[in-house]
C-alpha cells in the first residue's frame, strides 16, 4: 500500500476498529500477514509475561491472538457434572499477535521475520515460501507438528449411517 493510499485507508480502519459490534464487543481486523504459526519458539515482548518465552499451542487469526504453551494462565471455575468433576482448573488464555515476537533458532535472540520464495522443484508455477530472519539472514524452518488423531466413535456419538440420512422434507409431512 502506498503513502498515499494508506493516507486516505488508515482513518477508515481506525474508526472501524473503535467501532462496536451489535453485541458490544469491538470489531477485530484480522491481520494479512503471519509470521508466527503453531510450534514456533516465541517471547513476549509486554505485559505480564514479558520476557518469558514458550512454544506456540495454537493460532486465532480470526482474533489476532496466538495460544502460547504455560504463558499468560488464568483460573477457571468450572461446575460439577454427572460426567465430569468440578473446580478450578489453569488455563492458557490468548495473547495479541502484537505482543509476540519469533526467536531466531540460530543465534537464540528476539528475530523479524521477511519472506522469500524460492524456486519449487515438484511445481516451477507456484514458488515456495520461506521465512528469514533479517537480523542474521538465516532461514526459519517451519515446525514440524502431529496432526492431532480423531478418537474412535464413543457410545453417545451419532453413526455415521445416521448422520446422512435425509429426514427433512420440504413441503410435507412424513
Amino acid at each position: 500500500m502506498s503513502a498515499y493510499t494508506y493516507q486516505f485507508v488508515a482513518p477508515v480502519l481506525k474508526r472501524m476498529m473503535r467501532q462496536k459490534t451489535s453485541e458490544g464487543k469491538k470489531l477485530i481486523v484480522p491481520m494479512k500477514r503471519w509470521n508466527i504459526i503453531k510450534g514456533d519458539m516465541v517471547e513476549v515482548n509486554t505485559g505480564k509475561e514479558k520476557g518469558k518465552r514458550g512454544i506456540v499451542k495454537d493460532v486465532h487469526r480470526s482474533r489476532n491472538a496466538v495460544i502460547v504453551e504455560g504463558l499468560n494462565l488464568a483460573k477457571k471455575h468450572v461446575k460439577s457434572t454427572p460426567d465430569q468433576k468440578g473446580g478450578i482448573f489453569t488455563k492458557e488464555m490468548p495473547i495479541h499477535y502484537s505482543n509476540l515476537q519469533l526467536i531466531d533458532p540460530s543465534t537464540d535472540k528476539l528475530c523479524k521475520v521477511r519472506r522469500v520464495f524460492t524456486e519449487n522443484a515438484e511445481n516451477p508455477a507456484k514458488p515456495n515460501k520461506i521465512r528469514i530472519s533479517r537480523s542474521t539472514g538465516t532461514p526459519i524452518p517451519k515446525p514440524e507438528w502431529k496432526q492431532t488423531i480423531r478418537p474412535k466413535d464413543g457410545p453417545l456419538d451419532t453413526p455415521s449411517s445416521v448422520v446422512l440420512l435425509r429426514t427433512y422434507f420440504q413441503g410435507r409431512t412424513v
